[in-house]
């Protein structure tokens, strides 16, 4: 409902129903003031509504002029604007605009000396420092307007007139273009990387895409809220109370008739009195913290900011007069209502943290508004590789920074929340520290500020204090029925059941597992969950998920730029070892040592097993964490367009004789997905490769013949054939190649299905297990490993990427290379593309989940991360990917990218190196090529030939003995 004046001066439509809006008001704000707190959809279908205001949660998208997608918690009105709430968790494309136009050419890039993202208090101060000291500053904030969430400024008349913090941040706003400070305001950092010269920033604003290269960087991404997940916390009504406030102070407008706020801190009193002095109604509010313990904190938070102290007690007694009740030390248990919030029901808390039974207390209320905390935004200082960690017992890594804000990098500086929460005052005072150090460190004159100094330690001491008087015991666990992720709709039963019955330890193998964390919030909301089911709780910022470009989805289309292409795989360096000193493993000898734990290593693992031999895996990381786990589950049967003619590695032969194998392996992934219980989500769809033009054509007709010499069922189609297959493929295309075995297979499942069936067999998989030594002891070897040494009769190098390491280890040349290689997911859509999807000259590969969601592959090249030297995407090959992608389906135009990632993947020459190494009895080799899809077929094989000495097939072909210098002399 509208607060204030309640006057409107414009109006929109929403599903077909004119609305009186505001104009630059949100689109969120329009919709509550008309009570439709249900905006969009979760992924199970069920209504969800605005929750964290600020563009982390995504669960308000909307369809804006019939772009879907949008935000409508950052979106503002303009008159006559078109909305349709969201009805289906999958896009239907037909009748949709495209999200933005195709850049003409490549990217523009723009130089400014000294980038600030983040216009809250922290980014204005930095800025308004630097400016004064001469430097050219360019302030970014995804927002529509400055001032972040503390200054957040009115979209039109306020409901709460002469306000004291609407009026600072003004003053602030006012003093940063006075100094000359730009504001690019609705603009998104997606993404940015270390150079020479600088960091670039990759940009989204207004339909475009743009870098800007900042010779210095602030970053004040400030936090986001946390809240109780309770059951029912995902209906429509329930909000962060950060969001209420959004809506309060910047749109007019109140959540809900009846507001109850439920968690732990000073922000619900705050917010609960601007409802109250706007002229809306508090239903009560309910604090984990007691009074008492707030008395006891109450002279220190005085002394430290006797102002800051006086406007608490001063909203304390406000409520009080306002009759509203406060029910200290009193939790939320659930949130009940149909389609959206219309009841709370809380509990008092015992010393324990857990609810006191029989005593639960019933809350009449239609807007529920939860927090319990703040989790830094600090994804964009973690792209770049500022050294970070993460406090004892936490969940989430915190930059490691000094007083002025500066990392480890030294163009680098991390101010306000976005380093940890501490507040308006902390962030205003170090943001100015930081915003001299800047200006010095880019040769200007800038004094140092003893006042800012002096405000920054009292701002801590009230923060200390503060926090002391809000402390609380753990929470209560959630129920296994509660959501755990928002975005994905895992509940903390199914998470806490994997963990325990996968033996899962780590947060990223539960990720994977799970799809937790793999939505658009991209686990903003739900990783600290995660982090704390796993056994192995996170150490160090290594063990939380890495974050990737895009940082928050963008649009296919406007990041599409065509790119020159490459013939074959770009061969990387390895990254280093750098794994300490671990427990020691249980065991010191084994019949045979697999060295890799990915579909290879596993597979061959569960082969071994099965036919009753004794065997032993060893990883260095996670099982399935490298390629296997990182590539995109295309089952692969024809040659891809560089495993053909002139681009092709060794001419092509060796990936020609390799199909068979592919074609007999895909079988194999059946048989193994029946034999194991488990569903690996195959689906043998059939591929295309299509050709654009008459030398495509002819360049496939001269494929599929070779194909079908070696017993591919593989032709060409023409143009109507290839309609009626695929339909939503462009209709520039002339033809395809069709090979009706083709498919794809979900690898987060299928690989540990396949080591739970090692597992049942009686293999042992030690992960965490670095193979460090490997040496000839008698008729086997000693393989010594950080975790101890274990003597060998034989051993499987199964390590992918890393072949090459260990064979060097017997000094023995395996050509075996690292090629990162990237991914990309895009939002789900109504089914478009059934088949697996290739180009005959382009690097492309492109199909669509169960789920909906475009997965973009083909071979574009990644990068390593400058820290832990992880595989992580690259910008431009990002563009090129998408390029070709929506080149062969254009209504990807109409999507936004949601993640993408990269994996260590294996060059070798187009096929496999299978068998026993001449110059070292008993040491075989089992390293795939051409992907995910040969891994059941390495390892029949390998276990073949480990336990019988003797394979079925003819792996002539494929024997180490093709390269030079592995044969006997």
């Amino acid at each position: 409902m509208r607060l204030g004046d309640g006057r409107t001066d414009c109006t929109i439509l929403v599903d077909d129903r004119p609305l009186a809006a505001v104009a630059g008001e949100t689109v969120a704000a329009t919709l509550m003031a008309h009570g439709l707190a249900e905006q969009s959809v979760g992924p199970g279908g069920e209504p969800r509504g605005l929750f964290c205001g600020m563009g982390v949660c995504h669960d308000c998208l909307v369809a804006i002029d019939g772009r879907a997608g949008q935000r409508s918690c950052l979106v503002t009105v303009t008159p006559g604007m078109v909305v349709r709430r969201k009805t289906s968790p999958r896009t239907d494309l037909a009748g949709l605009a495209d999200l933005a136009p195709l850049p003409a050419g490549p990217i523009p890039l723009e130089t400014v000396g000294l980038a600030v993202v983040g216009a809250g208090p922290g980014g204005l101060a930095a800025a308004i420092a630097a400016a004064e000291a001469g430097v050219a500053v360019v302030v970014l904030d995804e927002r529509p307007k400055p001032g972040g969430q503390y200054y957040k400024q009115p979209a039109a008349r306020p409901a709460l007139a002469d306000d004291a913090q609407f009026a600072a941040g003004r003053r602030l706003i006012e003093r940063a273009q006075a100094a000359g400070v730009v504001f690019r305001l609705g603009t998104l950092c997606w993404g940015a990387v270390r150079g020479e010269d600088g960091v670039e920033l990759e940009l989204y604003a207004e339909g475009r895409f743009v870098r800007l290269l900042a010779g210095r960087l602030v970053v004040a991404t400030g936090a986001y809220e946390r809240s109780q997940a309770v059951p029912g916390w995902t209906l429509p009504g329930v909000m962060t109370t950060g969001a209420c406030q959004t809506l309060v102070r910047s749109g007019a407008v109140a959540p809900g008739r009846r507001v109850l706020f439920a968690g732990n801190g000073p922000l619900h009193l705050q917010t609960a009195t601007e409802v109250i002095v706007a002229g809306g109604t508090v239903a009560a509010v309910a604090e984990l913290a007691a009074p008492l313990a707030a008395l006891r904190a109450g002279l220190a938070m005085a002394a430290a900011s006797p102002g800051l102290a006086a406007r608490g007690l001063a909203g304390i007694a406000r409520l009080r007069a306002a009759g509203v009740p406060l029910l200290w030390r009193h939790g939320l248990r659930r949130i009940e209502g149909e389609g959206r919030a219309e009841r709370a029901v809380l509990a008092p808390l015992g010393p324990d943290g857990r609810f006191l039974e029989g005593r639960d207390v019933t809350i009449e209320a239609d807007a529920v508004c939860l927090g319990v905390g703040f989790a830094p935004s600090s994804e964009l200082p973690r792209l770049l590789g500022c050294a970070h960690e993460v406090p004892p017992g936490g969940t989430h890594a915190e930059v490691r920074r000094g007083d002025d804000g500066g990392t480890s990098l030294p163009d680098v500086w991390v101010v306000g929340e976005a380093g940890g929460f501490g507040g308006a005052q902390i962030a205003e005072a170090q943001g100015r520290l930081a915003g001299l150090a800047a200006a010095r460190s880019l040769g200007r004159t800038a004094p140092a500020d003893p006042r800012a100094v002096g405000a920054l330690a009292r701002a801590r001491r009230f923060q200390h204090a503060l926090w002391r008087a809000f402390a609380v015991p753990p929470a209560p666990v959630p129920d296994d029925a509660v959501v755990a992720c928002r975005c994905e709709g895992a509940t903390f039963g199914r998470l806490r059941a994997v963990a325990r019955d996968e033996a899962v330890p780590d947060v990223a193998s539960l990720k994977r597992l799970t799809r937790a964390g793999m939505g658009r919030c991209q686990g903003r909301y739900c990783a600290a969950h995660l982090a704390a089911i796993v056994p192995d709780r996170p150490a160090g910022e290594a063990d939380l998920t890495a974050p990737q470009m895009p940082l928050k989805p963008v649009p296919v289309a406007a990041l599409a730029v065509e790119k020159p292409e490459w013939g074959g795989h770009r061969r990387a360096l390895l990254p280093p070892d750098r794994a300490g000193d671990a427990e020691p493993l249980p065991i010191s000898e084994a019949d045979t040592v697999v060295i890799g734990a990915g579909v290879a290593g596993l597979s061959t693992a569960y082969y071994l097993a099965r036919a009753g031999r004794e065997v032993v895996v060893l990883d260095a990381g996670r099982p399935n964490a490298m390629a296997s786990g990182g590539n995109a589950g295309s089952l692969h049967v024809q040659l891809l367009s560089f495993d053909f003619g002139a681009k092709a590695e060794a001419g092509g032969s060796p990936a020609l004789r390799t199909l068979p194998l592919q074609r007999d392996s895909v079988r194999l992934w059946r048989d193994l997905e029946r034999e194991t219980g488990r569903d690996f989500e195959i689906a043998v769809t059939g591929g295309l490769m299509v050709a654009e033009t008459e030398a495509d054509l002819r360049f496939l007709e001269a494929k599929t013949a070779l194909e079908r010499s070696v017993g591919i069922d593989s032709t060409v189609i023409g143009p109507a054939d290839l309609a009626c297959l695929e339909p939503g493929i462009a209709d520039r295309f002339l033809g395809a190649a069709w090979c009706p075995e083709e498919g794809k297979i979900n690898p987060l499942v299928a690989t540990p299905g396949i080591l739970a069936g090692a597992r049942a067999a009686g293999a042992r998989v030690f992960d965490r297990t670095i193979v460090r030594a490997l040496e000839r002891h008698g008729p086997g070897f000693l393989v010594s490993t950080n975790r101890g040494t274990i003597r060998a009769g034989r051993v499987v190098n199964a390590a992918g990427a890393f072949a090459s390491r260990i064979g060097a280890m017997l000094g023995l040349d395996v050509p075996v290379f690292g090629a990162p290689l990237q991914m990309i997911v895009t939002e789900p859509a109504a089914p478009t593309v059934k088949a697996l999807v290739a180009h005959a000259d382009r690097h492309l590969t492109l199909k669509q989940a169960s789920n909906g969601s475009f997965i973009i592959g083909g071979g574009w090249t990644a990068g390593l991360d400058p820290v832990h030297h992880r595989p992580r995407p690259l910008r431009e090959s990002l563009e090129g990917n998408l390029w070709i992608a929506q080149h062969v389906v254009p209504s990807l135009r109409k999507l936004h990218v949601l993640r993408s990632w990269a994996a260590m993947n294996i060059n070798i020459d187009g096929a496999p190196i299978l068998g026993e190494h001449p110059l070292a009895p008993g040491f075989y080799l089992a390293v795939t090529s051409n992907g995910y899809t040969l891994g059941p077929m390495v390892g029949a094989i390998t276990a073949d030939l480990v336990a019988r000495g003797r394979t079925d097939r003819d792996i002539a072909p494929f024997a180490i003995e093709r390269f030079a210098g592995a044969s006997p002399t």
